[in-house]
């Protein structure tokens, strides 16, 4: 790969406000690229950092601990080809400060001879999330994610629905310019916002057919379910509001509570749209998923009666930016969300 087009990256993902730290790699692991939010998040000046060694600057030289793990998601990228998607990981933080917690996407640009160019890597700070999870005293972040993955194991499309659900919250709070901490936030939404379905029993999360209206009905039950196991820990009353409210519709016509405009919460109106973004892109047990223009054309369809049509805007936007949402992002890995809003 050719400098002009790392350039061209750059210049696609890459604007001065982002709450992400963006950077690239070589195949030497220089650092040949890196965008204001990671000067900040390591304190550092342009000089400190670019066109040195990422594991110098960050470890010391070093690329692995003494387990033998790699110490930097990139350097990883880089000599294996793993990429990550919004994987949580551990990186120096200021002076002072021993590790910050961020999640971290990698991506690996090969050259024309198919060999290793450059690593494309974000990160997106989530210590607020880490300080609550340290201080949750019953239920902490890794038992939600323990529901999560037990739904998963109940409804095999939802852990893939979740992991492109909290992508694309990720994706469009970052288009929004959101803070850093409203990003963390809208991630750790997708990752719950269907926690709710523990309790509906499995034959109707399977179906392979639209529901009956007394079936629907329970189903409807889900976001107030997720809701009341979430109001039991102690500060997530808002991300309880946000999963109670993500299925209400902007004109009033949604559940539970029949809400609508700006009396839903901004990241339920969020929610809802990367939520059936990914619903319908899916492939479903009834149905084969619709494309991605198609999927598009039904979005614009709704704004203003199914969605925020300024956050459908903004979304709509957000995907003509990434060309390619689809492979990224989309349900085409063969999985997608369990029962449908319908």
């Amino acid at each position: 790969m050719h400098l002009p087009d790392i350039e061209r990256i750059i210049l696609d993902i890459v604007s001065s406000r982002t709450p992400r730290g963006w950077m690239v790699i070589d195949r030497n692991c220089r650092v040949v690229y890196a965008n204001q939010s990671v000067l900040e998040l390591w304190a550092k000046k342009p000089e400190d950092i670019l066109y040195k060694s990422l594991p110098d600057v960050l470890h010391n030289g070093r690329k692995k601990d003494i387990a033998g793990n790699y110490l930097c998601p990139a350097v990883e990228t880089l000599e294996t080809g793993t990429e990550f998607r919004e994987s949580e990981v551990a990186l120096p933080g200021r002076a002072g400060r021993s590790s910050v917690w961020c999640l971290a996407n990698t991506y690996l640009h090969l050259d024309d001879d198919g060999r290793p160019g450059f690593v494309t890597a974000n990160y997106v700070p989530i210590e607020k999330f880490k300080s609550m999870e340290k201080e949750l005293s019953s239920i902490n972040l890794h038992i939600i994610k323990a529901f999560a993955k037990a739904i998963g194991a109940r409804d095999t499309n939802t852990k893939r629905h979740v992991e492109n659900v909290s992508a694309l919250m990720v994706g469009l709070a970052e288009h929004l310019h959101c803070s850093a901490e409203q990003t963390a936030l809208a991630y750790l939404v997708g990752v719950i916002h269907d926690i709710g379905k523990i309790g509906i029993p499995e034959h109707i999360l399977n179906k392979p057919g639209r529901l009956t209206k007394e079936e629907f009905d329970i189903m409807r039950r889900h976001p107030l379910i997720g809701a009341e196991i979430l109001q039991e820990i102690d500060g997530f009353a808002t991300i309880s509001e946000v999963v109670k409210h993500h299925h209400e519709r902007y004109d009033g016509s949604g559940y539970p509570s029949g809400l609508a405009g700006e009396d839903i919460p901004f990241l339920s109106r969020m929610l809802a749209l990367c939520d059936s973004y990914d619903a319908m892109t899916s492939n479903r047990c009834y149905r084969s998923p619709l494309s991605v223009e198609n999927t598009l054309e039904e979005i614009r369809r709704c704004s203003g009666t199914q969605f925020d049509p300024v956050v459908c805007c903004s979304f709509l936007s957000f995907v003509s930016i990434h060309k390619n949402l689809s492979r990224k992002y989309q349900g085409a890995h063969g999985h997608g969300a369990g029962r449908p809003a319908e």
